[in-house]
């Protein structure tokens, strides 16, 4: 794969990493606040939370009620459990148990009072009828949960503001908020208007603690790919750039080969060529062995020089024995042997017997000594005898000695 795009891969990776990371810290993160409210409108007079209900996610809660009309008088009351349920007495209700997901609370419509012994038994038919039961099936429940004992309960139209049970109470025209911390207590919360109409709709928040794990993981394992996205992206370029380079170099060398050997193909001495012009180098050594009076090799014509002066050429010996000359050299002119020396071997017998025949002399000639002077033509009376030039020697010395 090339370089470059798997460098583009792996950075767009790296973005997409970053923001699915981004996103789970605030797209899909969930809310900072848990709020839930009832599945309907009651149609009870009277909405009551049970023991624990207020602090199933934090102690601190937000109770909000709204009416079904906005010019209604809306009332929050808190108090403990068993006053609320003193309060009520033979009344109806909505109990809120629980939630049944973070936006929907658990009801259950109270329409009966059992003895003590049949609590079991009205608790699990009041269970049975929720907040989505028929008018006609609660009045069934009713009538079963009478014949084991139990009373149904019947709207006396009270109206909760004017009782002095609670510990704190919050009234509005259409709604009405009130925040409290539950820890450790158990505080309960009745919800009504003024006794005589439907309860107004109950509304549970709390603040949570929302954690995004993704967020950091997201982020670092993002950062590592975009930025080794990035490193192998410029290293591409930096490659490339490299290659480039090289080749523009690679060719650039190969035009200047080219031209220079275009160049040279003229000017390249040719071996043997005498006629030739010497090189600068060849110049540099001639004139070189010429101060230093060395020998000097002219490379066109193989001639040896000594201080600048040509030697004159050395004659080749054959190259054997057995080489033939021709029939018209003389032998003793290829020998090159003088009157008085000795005879040169290799001759054949013929050529030596002539050299030898012109050496001996004529057996009736007698030996005479002859002076040097008649050898040479002079008379001998002109010359003085050894006696004569004894008393001439004597003579000249007593005549220098007489002049000193």
């Amino acid at each position: 794969m090339n370089r470059r795009i798997l460098s583009v891969i792996i950075a767009v990776l790296g973005l997409v990493a970053i923001v699915l990371a981004v996103c789970s810290a605030t797209v899909w993160r969930p809310s900072s606040t848990a709020q839930a409210s009832l599945a309907q409108n009651p149609e009870q007079h009277y909405v009551v939370t049970e023991p624990g209900v207020l602090s199933l996610v934090e102690s601190d809660v937000k109770v909000t009620a709204t009416a079904a009309e906005a010019d209604q008088q809306v009332l929050i009351a808190v108090g403990h459990a068993q006053d609320v349920d003193a309060w009520l007495d033979s009344d109806p209700y909505i109990s809120v148990t629980g939630l049944d997901d973070w936006n929907t609370l658990t009801s259950v419509a109270v329409t009966t009072s059992c003895p003590e012994e049949a609590t079991d038994d009205a608790t699990a038919t009041a269970v049975a009828s929720d907040t989505e039961t028929t008018a006609a099936a609660s009045a069934e429940a009713t009538a079963e949960a009478s014949g084991d004992g139990c009373v149904a309960l019947e709207n006396s139209d009270a109206n909760p503001a004017d009782s002095d049970l609670w510990i704190t109470t919050e009234t509005g025209t259409g709604s009405a908020t009130l925040e409290l911390d539950t820890a450790g207590s158990d505080l309960v919360v009745l919800v009504a208007t003024d006794g005589a109409s439907n309860a107004p709709q109950l509304s549970l928040s709390w603040p949570r603690h929302v954690s995004t794990p993704w967020l950091i993981p997201g982020l670092v394992l993002g950062g590592l790919l975009l930025l080794v996205g990035i490193f192998l992206f410029l290293i591409d370029i930096q490659m490339r750039r490299a290659d480039e380079q090289r080749r523009a170099r690679a060719a650039e060398r190969a035009a200047r080969m080219a031209q220079a050997d275009s160049v040279a193909t003229v000017g390249i001495p040719q071996i043997g060529d005498p006629n030739r012009p010497l090189t600068r180098r060849e110049q540099r050594d001639k004139e070189r062995a010429e101060q230093a009076g060395e020998e000097w090799v002219d490379p066109r014509t193989g001639a040896v020089y000594l201080g600048g002066v040509q030697a004159p050429a050395v004659p080749q010996a054959p190259a054997s024995e057995t080489e033939e000359l021709p029939a018209e050299t003389d032998a003793l002119e290829v020998s090159g042997a003088a009157r008085g020396s000795a005879v040169v071997p290799g001759l054949d017998a013929e050529t030596t017997a002539a050299h030898r025949a012109d050496r001996e002399l004529e057996d009736d000639t007698p030996l005479a000594i002859v002076e040097e002077t008649e050898a040479a033509g002079v008379d001998a009376s002109a010359v003085p005898s050894a006696d004569e030039s004894a008393d001439k020697s004597s003579n000249d010395e007593s005549d220098e000695e007489h002049h000193a």
